[in-house]
């Protein structure tokens, strides 16, 4: 017998139009040097990226996390629109929605602009299926973990609202 899925996701609609995709995340450090701070997560805005190759949190929350490296001797180089920046790693968990967690995720400290605290990258995005619309002038975007089997497919949808428009 086929072992059961247990699945997790949430939506996010705005009430305009948007062109960042902005949610409240839950930090919870995992190698903090204040081990008060890692009993309870720490509320933080987040943007959502599907540019970023990985999830990256600012300097500033780093510091204030009291947060130790992961890795104390290397660093990774990530590259962006403003060039190749040097990024140390450290080690958190992730809390999307209450239920749904990304447990001992590395993330890179490093700038990137807005006063969102954490950019969220590929590296969690492709752990699951990512959808935005703009019904009716809104925008909205779900997220949902494991992705399904099945993929959203908006040309297939879109050929048979037409064939049904057209009959």
């Amino acid at each position: 017998m086929p072992s059961r899925v247990t699945r997790r996701a949430f939506t996010v609609s705005y009430d305009k139009p948007v062109n960042k995709l902005i949610t409240s995340v839950g930090i919870l450090p995992l190698l903090t040097v204040d081990k008060t701070l890692s009993s309870v997560s720490l509320d933080v805005k987040a943007l959502w990226d599907t540019g970023a190759t990985v999830t990256c949190i600012k300097p500033a929350l780093f510091e204030r996390l009291k947060l130790r490296l992961f890795n104390l001797t290397g660093h990774t180089t990530l590259s962006g629109l403003g060039g190749d920046v040097t990024a140390k790693v450290t080690l958190v968990s992730l809390f999307l929605t209450p239920g749904l967690a990304i447990e001992y995720r590395p993330v890179y400290v490093a700038n990137f602009p807005g006063d969102a605290d954490i950019l969220i990258g590929m590296d969690i995005i492709g752990k699951g299926d990512f959808a935005v619309c703009n019904a009716d002038n809104k925008t909205s975007f779900s997220f949902a973990v494991p992705p399904f089997p099945d993929r959203i497919d908006l040309a297939e949808k879109t050929e048979a609202a037409n064939k049904h428009d057209t009959a």
